[in-house]
């Protein structure tokens, strides 16, 4: 037991510095198309400030905690929040009911990620709602992960408002 303690912690430092940070770095190119088939890309976001929401299926159970408290809060800001849900695990043939499904339940434009194209280039992690912050110039300023508590709400609050200040 002795010898593998130092392995793990060998193993789990290693695999803590292979992820990279994602802040400070360009949001990544991508064209990804909403539930309506409208294709959205990289330069779509550029000029304004985006909050992207990106949710896989465990994690949207989470996103209104987050988004319920604020999108109201920001909705006089030069903030645009875009949701993303992860759907790269949708068999081929299932495609078209699941873009249906998005389009009876959401009226506003979701990205559907079907390659995981954005899931994978910001390093999000599996089952809470992801949100990144990406400044005017399309340079990531903030990224985070959870339930929505308070005090992480409260927390990415300060960030967006830290970015919408030095715009």
């Amino acid at each position: 037991m002795k010898r593998i303690l130092p392995l793990l912690l060998l193993i789990t430092t290693t695999y803590a510095l292979a992820t990279p940070s994602i802040i400070g770095g360009k949001l990544p190119e991508f064209a990804i198309e909403d539930q309506f088939e409208r294709t959205w890309s990289t330069r779509d976001f550029g000029g304004r400030i985006t909050v992207f929401v990106l949710s896989d299926r465990d994690g949207y159970e989470y996103s209104n905690a987050w988004t319920d408290v604020l999108v109201p809060q920001f909705k006089q800001s030069p903030v645009r929040f875009v949701p993303v849900a992860d759907v790269q695990s949708v068999p081929g043939f299932l495609k078209g009911l699941i873009r249906g499904k998005f389009q009876d339940t959401f009226k506003y434009s979701v990205l559907l990620d079907w390659e995981g194209t954005l899931f994978k280039a910001l390093n999000t992690t599996a089952g809470y709602p992801n949100l990144i912050i990406v400044n005017k110039d399309g340079i990531i300023q903030h990224s985070t992960f959870g339930k929505g508590t308070r005090e992480q709400i409260d927390n990415f609050a300060a960030h967006l408002q830290q970015t919408i200040a030095g715009s």
